[in-house]
């Protein structure tokens, strides 16, 4: 036999420090081991390694995965994202995850200053296309930018009218790289 497996919750003793290593879903206090989450714990008798597989695992970024989230910075050739959610996933994202968006990588056409297509505080959907050492972004296609601009002025929500977005609140109109389906988008 290789391998034990069984149900956990948090706090369950599962092993002994002397005769397993740590490993994920567990820490060892007092020369035991014990589950730090509910899941399925899995004792390799080979490797002599104590694990918990979580029944409900936070999602984990990958290169392709579409992303949402909140643009937090800008700089001189880039934007920095904060992402909040994997599009089609169940589960957010744990921990703070901020990506870059490199302004070569913004749009199809050329974008001269960042400030021509993205502003502080807008939703973006975009590409991931490295998670390491980095995360990276791209919203060059058709389907990723914009999805949900705020005034630079007032912070209101804008509404589309033609390719810019207008602040119905200040009446005035900005420019945005948008993504298909701007305005149907929650």
């Amino acid at each position: 036999m290789d391998n034990v497996e069984r149900t956990v919750m948090p706090g369950d003793e599962i092993a002994a420090a002397e005769e397993y290593v740590c490993g994920p879903g567990t820490y060892e206090l007092e020369g035991k081991i014990f589950a730090s989450v509910a899941g399925r714990l899995r004792l390799d008798l080979r490797e002599k390694v104590a694990e918990v597989k979580p029944f409900n695992p936070p999602a984990q970024l990958k290169s392709g995965d579409i992303v949402i989230g909140t643009v937090s910075a800008i700089r001189s050739s880039m934007a920095e994202v904060e992402i909040s959610e994997i599009e089609g996933t169940e589960r957010g994202i744990t921990g703070d995850v901020d990506a870059s968006l490199h302004v070569s990588k913004m749009s199809s056409r050329y974008v001269e200053d960042v400030r021509d297509v993205y502003r502080l505080g807008d939703y973006v959907r975009a590409r991931v296309v490295q998670v390491s050492p980095s995360v990276q972004i791209v919203t060059d296609a058709d389907d990723f930018g914009v999805i949900k601009a705020l005034c630079s002025q007032c912070r209101s929500a804008m509404v589309l009218k033609g390719r810019d977005v207008y602040c119905e609140n200040c009446e005035r109109a900005e420019r945005r790289k948008i993504a298909r389906g701007y305005s149907t988008v929650e």
